[in-house]
């Protein structure tokens, strides 16, 4: 099981997102902005959803799927 990377280093990247957003833009968007490799590894593995919100993402990394 993959431990999730802290939250303080999530929440900036997410606060930037716009939602509603889908998983593969998430990962793309974090690709593209150069995210920690956790936090990038994380968002790779939550599940294939549209996210609504950032508390949707949250919840999801903190699981670490």
């Amino acid at each position: 099981m993959t431990h999730p990377p802290d939250p303080d280093r999530v929440q900036p990247f997410l606060r930037e997102v716009h939602y509603p957003v889908s998983k593969r833009e998430l990962v793309h968007i974090a690709e593209q902005q150069g995210v920690d490799g956790e936090v990038l590894r994380a968002l790779r593995i939550v599940p294939d959803r549209t996210y609504e919100n950032q508390e949707e993402v949250n919840d999801e990394v903190a699981l670490g799927s």
